[in-house]
């Protein structure tokens, strides 16, 4: 049986960049409560730092769908995180 999903092409855009993974799974859980979905990049050797200590200090960015960004900077003010001007690009 042939799967019948159709792939769908979702342009992501970088809402934030994280301090550490911890900050970075407040806001993606944050987000996810306001069912908007997030995917994060680790920065440099984070996602090493990350399986070895548990956190790391390099950072991570999140990104969410373009149709998302506005509501998930919302998000983001209403948590305590100011938007960092980040420029998409």
């Amino acid at each position: 049986m042939k799967n019948s999903r159709k792939k769908q092409d979702v342009e992501l855009l970088k809402l934030y960049t994280a301090v550490d993974n911890i900050q970075g799974e407040i806001i993606r859980e944050a987000l996810k409560n306001k069912g908007i979905p997030s995917v994060k990049q680790d920065l440099g050797p984070g996602g090493v730092m990350n399986l070895y200590t548990g956190n790391s200090r390099w950072g991570e960015e999140i990104y969410v769908a373009a149709e998302n960004l506005e509501h998930a900077r919302e998000i983001l003010e209403n948590i305590g995180l100011e938007d960092k001007g980040e420029k998409q690009g």
